[in-house]
Formats: C-alpha cells, structure tokens, sequence
C-alpha cells in the first residue's frame, strides 16, 4: 500500500504536534504493508493509493481537491478545534451559504475546513469534542468520522531524572513544554500564576520577539520561581530527563487535543494539570487536574493541589495500553484498508 502524507508547510517551521503526528504514525507502521512517501507542491504527479491529510486549512486543501480530481482516496486527520460551540459554527456556515449565493466571496474557516471534510473519504478527528465539531458544526455524516487518537512513545516511560538535575539542580518542580510563544499555549496565564504556586517553575520553550514574547518574558524575569529553557529537540534525552524530574507537568493552554507533551510527562511519571478544552478528558478521564485557562486562580489552585497529589501509575499504565504509537498506527492502518476496500 502506497500512502502519501501531507501537511501544511508551517510544520517545517514548527515542530509541534502536527508534524509529531504524522512522523509517528508512519514510523510505526508495518513497512511491508505501507510504503509513505512526503508529498510536496511542487510534485506534479501523486503515485499513491490514498493520501493522509494532516490539517484541514486553506494550505492542504488545494492538494485535497486535486487527489480528489484523480480519483484518489482520502483521509483527513483535520485537527480542528474552536472555542465555538458546533452550534455556532452552525449557523456561521449557514450565512456563509446565504452570503455567498450575493456573490460577495466571503469564505470562513469553517467553510474550508467543511470542504476539506466533505471531499475527504474518511475523517479521523483525535477526541470525541472534535467529532462533535465535525458532525454537528461542520455537518459531516457520522458515517464518514472515526476518532482515531493521538499517541506517544514507550521510550518516556523509562525517562530518568538525573540528566536534569544534573544539569540545572532542579528536581520535583512544575514544567511545561511547548511553544511558549504561542498565545494559544496560554503560558503568560502560568506566569501570572507564578508568585501563588508552592514550586520551582520550569518553562521549556521559545519566545518569539513580539509583544506577547517580549511580555511573558518581562514577567518571567521578575519571578523568583521561574526558570526559562529554550526549546528542546523531540528525540533530546533532556527533554525526556526533564519529564521524569518534574513534580506536575502543566499544559494552560486554550485548548488541547489532546496535548502530546502531557501524555509523555505522564509517561515519565508526572502528575498532570492541563486545560479543560478540547478533549483533553477522553485521554486523560479522572486522573488529572483540569483547569479553567482564563483564570490565573483556577491554574494556581490546579497546580498547588496537584503538588502534594501522591505520585501513581495508575494514568502511566492507562496511556501504554491505549495510547502507543504502535496502536495509533494500527488503527489508522485499519482505516487505510477499509477506505480503499
């Protein structure tokens, strides 16, 4: 089976969740049931069986169209959220169809992604509240959606401390690890949060040199429990180091779906304190803390509780038998055969 891959061209500039996705599922694959290639634009032919879309936006949605056009098959991981209710999104794309029959051009979001979706022969949201975006905003069939989550290696769950204690002196203290600089990350809320937070806090990321940066940044410099680390690669030992020395791992963002840094610290051994929005339940159910991102006192308290939490297994063993790459892939391996049957 020949498969390509596509995903938008910002995934080369930002080494997020996305690409993490797309470079996990296929390097669990079985490959002697399914070669992948990379698909570019500049590729004027497409010697596939089915291409795997990673992104519903204006940037794959060009290439969607055309596999469309030659009769490929496709699937769609759209990795859609919107603080929207699928009501909502509704109604927006109810108007945008009114609107667009005057002739005035406007296009959403929302329309493209339900193009994308609609086009696609299978769409493989990562959570349950996604779906329900899908089927009850967008107004895929449910026929057409199966929720496929997102996975995390095996390797964290034997991370060891000391390679970073060794190096910073630091250990049983709050982490995040992420894109610090992307407002949706919600890491200037955890900056806020700083001065009430019983723990050394360790931020392992980038700033960009915006406004925003340049603020959390200022706050960051002035907090007396803050430590900033710049982005770590995915395969560094450091960064697996750092799961297993920390206490709570945090994830304030506005939403998550479901966040794969929060499953490999709870791989590693962390507690874990992460959004309420986008899914984050189904993958991590009652054994986490959840928090409202819009209140620095909802984080503070989040965190504190889960500061004195006794460590457990018991979410470590909940991931390894549901959340593996090596299970992800085989399910998404499960609906290449069912799309191209």
């Amino acid at each position: 089976m020949k498969v390509g891959f596509v995903a938008p061209l910002s995934i080369a500039a930002v080494n997020g969740g996305v690409r993490t996705q797309a470079l996990k599922t296929a390097e669990h694959f079985d490959k002697n049931e399914v070669h992948v290639s990379y698909i570019n634009p500049w590729q004027e032919e497409l010697d596939v069986d089915l291409i795997h879309v990673f992104s519903a936006g204006p940037e794959t949605l060009a290439i969607i169209q055309k596999a469309s056009d030659l009769g490929i098959k496709i699937v769609l991981s759209p990795v859609f959220f919107s603080n929207r209710s699928a009501a909502t999104i509704s109604k927006t794309l109810k108007a945008e169809k009114v609107i667009g029959k005057i002739g005035s051009g406007v296009r959403s979001d929302f329309g493209i992604k339900k193009e994308a979706c609609e086009i696609a022969n299978k769409v493989l949201p990562n959570t349950s509240e996604e779906l329900d975006l899908i089927v009850n905003g967008l107004g895929i069939v449910p026929e057409k959606v199966t929720v496929i989550p997102n996975g995390v290696e095996n390797r964290f769950a034997s991370a060891s401390a000391d390679i970073f204690f060794e190096k910073y002196d630091i250990k049983d203290f709050v982490l995040f690890v992420g894109q610090a600089g992307a407002p949706r990350k919600n890491v200037i809320k955890l900056l806020e949060a700083a001065p009430g937070i019983n723990s050394d806090i360790v931020i392992i990321g980038s700033f960009y040199d915006d406004q925003y940066g340049q603020k959390c940044k200022r706050i960051a410099e002035l907090s007396k429990n803050v430590t900033l680390i710049d982005s770590l690669d995915h395969e560094s030992d450091l960064l697996a180091s750092a799961y297993a020395a920390c206490n709570t791992f945090i994830l304030p963002s506005m939403y998550e779906t479901p966040g794969i840094a929060a499953m490999e610290a709870a791989l590693a051994g962390a507690n874990i304190v992460i959004t309420q929005h986008g899914g984050t339940k189904d993958y991590f159910k009652t054994m986490a803390e959840y928090i409202d991102p819009r209140s620095v006192d909802s984080i503070t308290k989040a965190i504190n509780s889960s500061l004195i939490k006794p460590k457990s297994n018991v979410l470590k063993e909940h991931i390894l038998d549901n959340y593996t790459w090596d299970k992800v892939s085989e399910m998404t391996f499960n609906i290449y055969k069912e799309v191209l049957s």
